[in-house]
């Protein structure tokens, strides 16, 4: 059975390609909720040992496994910007490579995100931070560890019926490495 981990109170979102706030990544506010869940290829995250004679040790065998992340905004426009018409996914750099290399390459592949944390408000008022692109020893010191997390698609639902609360934008990812909890 795989994870899966919903959050609805996003204090915010970073993304760009390290933690120098406004030059190099983006805060993102306008967020509706944030999910992940941990997919195994193979569909089972541990599988027994196999053995070609009969002995048979104990212990498991971890499954290749990686992240499918989903970031839900009401608009894709930056609600932290004075420039209303950014729309991050298209503009902010996030790969720390000489040229501007935004999330969604319209004219190649996406390059990978190189700083993405979740900054989530837990139920007893408590800051989460999660980190998908931290290097596991130096989350203290943000190092990035690149090459494990990509946009891979944007959905928009805009309807302009009466009553519609939201005109979302649904971003998806891949990461390649387990979160790390700040």
């Amino acid at each position: 059975m795989a994870l899966e981990v919903k959050y609805d109170k996003i204090s915010s979102v970073e993304i760009g390609f390290d933690d120098i706030a406004g030059a190099n990544y983006v805060e993102i506010t306008n967020v509706l909720y944030f999910a992940y869940r941990i997919v195994s290829v193979e569909g089972d995250m541990v599988t027994a040992l196999s053995m070609i004679n009969d002995y048979v040790p104990g212990g498991v065998h971890q499954s290749h496994k990686y992240l499918e992340m989903e970031l839900c905004l009401d608009t894709d426009w930056l609600t932290d910007s004075t420039l209303r018409t950014t729309r991050w996914a298209y503009t902010q750099d996030v790969d720390v490579a000489a040229g501007v290399h935004p999330a969604i390459d319209e004219d190649g592949a996406n390059p990978d995100i190189e700083y993405f944390l979740v900054n989530v408000r837990e139920y007893d008022g408590t800051a989460t931070t999660l980190c998908f692109t931290y290097d596991a020893v130096a989350v203290e010191n943000y190092s990035v560890d690149g090459n494990v997390l990509w946009c891979t698609g944007e959905t928009s639902e805009i309807s302009n019926e009466d009553g519609t609360p939201h005109q979302t934008v649904t971003f998806k990812f891949i990461c390649l490495q387990d979160v790390v909890r700040a």
